[in-house]
């Protein structure tokens, strides 16, 4: 069983719906090529402007006529869209642009075992969209999408000028005196072939099923777009607001229906003469509430000089990912909830900029000087390959007095790689100017003292005796007099030893 879902003025009906200001005017769509109405609302339809009206014959009719350009790109997206709201309830949709599309019932049948909970169904999806549309029910897709288009209850009384053929045929068989597909089908299919040709008896298998119907069936997009014309030309911020609250409550509801947020937000605005002015929002975390977009965009759009007025506007979201978790306090839920931190980090980053705002993530390296990376802002820690490490990295080591130290726990090792020491590359093994008395003394070591160090690991076995006393290193943790635990080390070289952190 098959639904063909016709709407006739979806264009129409979708920019009525988000400016409700437009519907008590004579309100049109024109071809601007051909100068003549594609789609029209009830008011000048009352008037008597038809599709097909020549736009002259629209102004005598009615001389507050409000024209707008159709768009037949914006048509086929505003179906796709509506069909992506349609996915959320039937599984098989396939596409009739621009003005249609057929929903296959079949595989909903376990869920919706009655046809009228299918069409109750359809009713509770399309109440939002605020759109005009005709429903046809059939056996196969060609007969689904006559009786929508026609307004008739049954087969038989399908006219003929609504068969899915060219005109010449449809006039052939007016002639012979069938005016409708009942007509039709009562005469043998060998004769009327024989009288009209193939095309006839192809059409007539295809209206009872015996030939399959090759539909493009529909897959949901990955981003989300809308576009508004607006009411006049605007070229201050504050105009912008109000339409723009209109296109992000439609982006809340589209992300609403999925459980998902956007991490991108592409706002175009159109001017009369010259290029779109683009403006990118790009977001640490992703969110969904239109209150909050609004916010980010209105930070963003302060600091954006409009070149021209603009006659249009429009937003693209991508970047959608599943919505993240949100814990609240069972027992505290009435209070009133801080500003969250996925918030506050989105509104950081677009006063200050998205390379001031990082976070910092864990890196697979044995020096604690190179263990740490930027990540994006609020991004989740990884796990670390070791621990015991301090929550405070001191930028650079700070020599100390081991007698002014109680040592806790340790020794654990770090040297580096042969590799590293062959090359010359340990730079960060350097100390500070206050300690190259400790280094000199350090060289006039004697090889000997090498054997009462720590058993050095794996690395050393690939390098000389000179560069396997070069860099290592002993960490303890310690607490000073003050009881402050702290993450100290002894260098072997220069015969110190240092602070390299602090323990929380």
């Amino acid at each position: 069983m098959w639904v063909y879902v016709q709407l006739p003025s979806l264009q129409l009906d979708r920019m009525l719906a988000l400016q409700p200001e437009l519907a008590e005017r004579a309100l049109v769509l024109y071809c601007e090529q051909q100068q003549r109405v594609i789609q029209c609302n009830d008011i000048a339809a009352n008037m008597g402007i038809r599709p097909s009206s020549s736009l002259s014959d629209a102004w005598l009719l009615a001389e507050d006529l409000v024209p707008y350009r159709y768009r037949e790109a914006q048509q086929r997206h505003l179906l796709q869209h509506l069909a992506a709201d349609l996915y959320q309830v039937f599984a098989v949709i396939s596409l009739d642009p621009p003005n249609g599309l057929w929903l296959d019932l079949k595989p909903m049948q376990k869920l919706y075992p009655d046809i009228r909970q299918s069409q109750e169904q359809l009713q509770l999806q399309l109440a939002p969209w605020q759109v005009r549309y005709h429903c046809g029910v059939g056996n196969t897709p060609p007969v689904a999408k006559m009786l929508a288009q026609s307004g008739v209850e049954t087969v038989g009384d399908i006219p003929i000028q609504y068969l899915p053929c060219d005109a010449k045929l449809q006039a052939q068989l007016i002639r012979m005196g069938l005016n409708t597909l009942g007509a039709l089908q009562a005469i043998p299919r060998a004769l009327a072939g024989q009288r009209l040709g193939k095309e006839l008896v192809h059409l007539l298998a295809r209206i009872q099923g015996e030939q399959h119907e090759s539909l493009r069936y529909f897959q949901p997009p990955l981003w989300f777009y809308q576009r508004l014309t607006l009411l006049a030309e605007t070229s201050g911020w504050q105009a912008l607001r109000f339409p723009l609250k209109r296109l992000l409550q439609e982006l809340e509801h589209y992300l609403e229906g999925r459980q998902q947020e956007t991490r991108y937000l592409l706002l175009t605005f159109y001017h009369r003469d010259i290029e779109p002015t683009k403006l990118e929002i790009g977001l640490a975390h992703g969110g969904y509430l239109a209150a909050e977009l609004a916010v980010f965009c209105q930070l963003k759009m302060e600091s954006l000089k409009l070149p021209a007025a603009v006659l249009e506007m429009s937003i693209q979201a991508k970047r959608l990912q599943p919505r993240s978790k949100e814990h609240g306090d069972l027992l505290n839920g009435g209070k009133k909830q801080r500003k969250s931190l996925p918030r506050l980090l989105n509104e950081l980053q677009l006063r200050l900029g998205y390379s001031r705002v990082f976070g910092v993530q864990n890196r697979h390296d044995w020096l604690p000087e190179r263990a740490w990376q930027r990540s994006a802002a609020g991004s989740a820690i990884h796990t670390t390959h070791v621990l015991g490490r301090p929550l405070w990295l001191l930028p650079t080591p700070k020599p100390v007095q081991i007698q002014q130290w109680c040592l806790l726990r340790g020794p654990e090792r770090y040297q580096p790689p042969w590799w590293q020491l062959a090359a010359g590359d340990t730079p960060y093994l350097s100390a500070p100017n206050a300690m190259q008395n400790c280094m000199n003394s350090s060289m006039r070591r004697s090889m000997k003292e090498s054997t009462q160090e720590p058993m050095a690991n794996s690395w050393g076995e690939y390098t000389s005796a000179v560069i396997q006393g070069l860099g290592h290193r002993d960490y303890w943790v310690a607490r000073n007099q003050r009881g402050q635990p702290g993450w100290l080390f002894y260098d072997y070289q220069q015969e110190c030893w240092w602070l390299h952190g602090w323990f929380s």
